[in-house]
């Protein structure tokens, strides 16, 4: 699990630190970084198996993600693990000017027994590894390295886009469990783990249908599909007809078939998660962004408890997302939330509200949504140290 991140120069992230629990919020208004904290996440664990300028989402070019664009100046992203041998990985990338280009000036692995650092130079050199390659990482050795990996790899980011998870799948190997980040790809996921294995399917139907009793079963049929591009780093989904599968829900009392096209998007968001929670591996990092969309608080609290059963039944699945819903807020601890704030400098400042004194006087009486709503970021912002200085 990460326990600890820091990130500098990136976006508007000049330099925060943000202590991780195994499922973590974050919170503040629009433009406050909370998506830059997500992409900095993504990017570091995509850099164990991707081309650097891949492992960065999104369309841009040149020095558009480095603080101010800045020419020359290099981005920081730096973890802490909470594990027996590996303890930290840090790596320092340099933008370049004439599209979209990005270079590891250093990647270090911290372990309890000693540090494995790359310059990215050294490496090329030595012939070791191509300019970029995901694994310039001086010679550590391979159980290292495969320790490493293990860590980080398979990241899953998600902003659910509803229309994209009811749509038809035709058949693909590169998207074997695998979805996009709007969600596109779901009934070929589905279709995945039902030929993986079968009471593995029975049992994420099941707990679906205890969810949604209205619904007997789910059902995947051959009909006009859409293909599209994996893994694409600009996140931009490019459909082409094609045969494949359709989803399908059987309701009660009739056993009518209606399409997914035409289910609440509450019950697509939720069988997205659960398809997730019985992926045969799981993602050891999965990000999301605003869960609450399209979704009732009541199905909101279902959504977050797949959430919190992905994170007690699969150990190394960590979760960190972001939300702007005080119903989000009010199912987390102090400790696993964490507020962004934009400073008139134009940095991103974070604060766990447990370091909250706003948080600390009132926890006892009102809910954390409760407090964020009635007295607003600034006032969660404050720390005692920041009070003490005030008073001062």
């Amino acid at each position: 699990m990460i326990k600890r991140l820091r990130v500098k120069n990136f976006k508007a992230l000049r330099d925060i630190e943000i202590e991780l629990t195994p499922i973590h919020v974050l919170i503040g208004p629009n433009d406050s970084g909370k998506t830059s904290v997500l992409d900095a996440l993504a990017a570091l664990c995509r850099s164990v198996d991707h081309n650097l300028a891949d492992a960065f989402f999104g369309s841009w070019k040149d020095t558009e993600l480095v603080w101010a664009g800045t020419p020359g100046l290099s981005v920081t992203i730096d973890v802490s693990f909470d594990d027996d041998m590996i303890t930290g990985y840090a790596i320092d990338i340099r933008f370049g000017h004439g599209g979209r280009l990005a270079t590891a000036e250093r990647k270090l692995i911290r372990t309890r027994d000693g540090d494995f650092e790359s310059r990215v130079q050294d490496a090329v050199t030595h012939g070791k590894y191509p300019l970029g390659h995901p694994n310039v990482l001086l010679d550590a050795p391979d159980n290292i390295l495969q320790l490493f990996r293990d860590l980080l790899d398979g990241v899953h980011y998600y902003r659910w886009d509803p229309r994209f998870l009811a749509l038809p799948v035709a058949p693909d190997i590169k998207r074997r469990f695998r979805m996009e980040s709007n969600g596109f790809g779901l009934a070929l996921c589905l279709d995945d783990i039902l030929g993986f294995d079968r009471e593995r399917f029975g049992q994420l139907e099941k707990r679906f249908t205890d969810i949604f009793p209205h619904i007997t079963s789910i059902k995947l049929f051959p009909e006009m599909a859409y293909r599209a591009p994996v893994d694409t780093p600009d996140r931009v989904t490019m459909l082409q007809k094609a045969d494949g599968k359709g989803l399908y829900f059987q309701l009660s009392g009739g056993g009518q078939l209606i399409p997914a096209s035409q289910a609440s998007d509450g019950t697509l968001l939720v069988l997205a998660y659960l398809a997730i929670l019985y992926l045969p591996q799981p993602p050891r990092v999965l990000l999301v962004e605003e869960p609450e969309n399209g979704v009732h608080p009541k199905r909101l609290r279902d959504v977050l408890t797949v959430l919190r059963e992905l994170v007690h039944e699969q150990s190394h699945t960590q979760v960190v997302l972001t939300t702007h819903s005080p119903y989000v807020v009010d199912l987390f601890s102090p400790e696993e939330v964490t507020l962004c704030t934009m400073q008139s400098n134009g940095e991103v400042k974070t604060t766990r509200l447990s370091e909250s004194e706003t948080v600390r006087r009132q926890i006892d009486v009102f809910t954390l949504g409760e407090i964020w709503t009635s007295e607003g970021d600034a006032a969660l912002a404050q720390t005692k140290e920041k009070a003490e200085e005030t008073r001062e």
